[in-house]
């Protein structure tokens, strides 16, 4: 009697745990990691993350002290967090319309547009991301949340940094505060109390939520301290 039993507890364990494994869709994979980091799933788990690691939509990705983690994206989008970053992929989905070879049947030679969208938010540390095919076909579906305003894109290839009396690398300390700069393309910060847009070689600060984005003259001591590899190298 012990084997049909054993048999049937592990089918129903197997049952009630996929729809846990069906909600949480594949974001991406690590593709360059040095030093430390790991993965907070949305039911709390917490799992060491290696090169080659998946990530999930819904995670919380945490980097420790020198290091630096690299995600490609199934859109091919690119993000390279800094040492000392929390950053989550809030919500994320991709479909490639054309995996199947369909296309458009109004268009039959035009290929369809990708579907999906990409909300992050960044809570400490920083990083740089190239905005794949999401951001690319459908700006709007891209965005990163931080606690003082929100990044928009336009197709894009830019850092951020958030700083809350924690960048010790720079000296002296700069002012608390989200930083930006753009490396192609633009992109828009926008909180309740304003909005500012930055093109490409451009540079941009939040002092705070309840204080409007700044566009700023030259690149912030903030960004240029810690310089970042090129996440499109990353692989």
């Amino acid at each position: 009697m012990r084997s049909p039993i054993v048999v049937l507890l592990v089918v129903l364990l197997a049952v009630l745990a996929a729809p846990m494994a069906l909600s949480a869709e594949r974001a991406g994979d690590v593709t360059l990691l040095t030093g430390r980091a790991t993965a907070a799933g949305v039911s709390g788990e917490i799992r060491p993350l290696d090169k080659g690691a998946v990530v999930y939509a819904g995670e919380m990705i945490n980097t420790g002290p020198n290091s630096y983690l690299n995600i490609k994206f199934t859109d091919g989008g690119r993000v390279l967090l800094r040492p000392n970053s929390r950053f989550q992929i809030e919500e994320y989905s991709y479909k490639d319309a054309n995996a199947n070879g369909t296309q458009r049947e109004s268009s039959p030679n035009v290929e369809a547009e990708p579907e999906g969208n990409a909300l992050f938010r960044l809570l400490k540390g920083g990083f740089r991301a190239v905005t794949g095919l999401v951001g690319q076909s459908n700006r709007d579906n891209y965005r990163v949340r931080t606690p003082v305003a929100t990044i928009g894109i336009r197709g894009t290839d830019f850092e951020a940094r958030f700083c809350q009396g924690d960048c010790f690398d720079v000296d002296p300390m700069p002012q608390d505060g989200l930083y930006t700069g753009v490396f192609q393309g633009g992109i828009d910060l926008t909180n309740g109390a304003g909005s500012v847009v930055r093109d490409a070689g451009e540079y941009g600060f939040v002092p705070g939520l309840d204080q409007p984005p700044v566009g700023l003259k030259n690149r912030p001591k903030a960004l240029a301290q810690d310089p970042m590899p090129d996440p499109e190298v990353c692989e």
